[in-house]
């Protein structure tokens, strides 16, 4: 088994279980020290979470939310959120917030009939 973890540098590696000898709790959360005495840390901020799960269909969506879009199936403009079943209509479901300046990353989630927009109906 492998980790995904961030090296010293910042930079996204696959860190084989067997290689980690210790990890030892740090202020900035766990440090994974290797063998070769390389480290290595979690993601601690959103942008950090970005940038290791991006590449596996992870969009940052708002300040605080990094969403897995192959998971998002519908849109709501007005309330700027993006839901992962059809309860967007209804008022409720699991969803997350989307920033204005995210919104064209999940246009595609939106359904439009006669210049209307209609919610979630079957986005996916």
């Amino acid at each position: 088994m492998q980790l995904l973890l961030l090296s010293k540098n910042g930079e996204r590696e696959w860190v084989p279980m067997d290689m980690i000898c210790f990890v030892s709790h740090t202020p900035k959360g766990p440090q994974f020290v290797t063998k070769g005495g390389a480290s290595y840390h979690y993601p601690q901020t959103m942008e950090q979470v970005a940038l290791v799960f991006g590449p596996f269909g992870y969009e940052r969506l708002d300040r605080n939310v990094v969403v897995n879009m192959a998971a998002a199936v519908c849109y709501n403009p007005v309330e700027r959120n993006v839901y992962f079943d059809d309860s967007a209509g209804s008022g409720g479901g699991l969803y997350a917030t989307v920033s204005g300046a995210n919104v064209d990353k999940v246009k595609r989630l939106m359904i439009r009939e006669q210049e209307e927009v209609t919610y979630c109906t079957s986005a996916a």
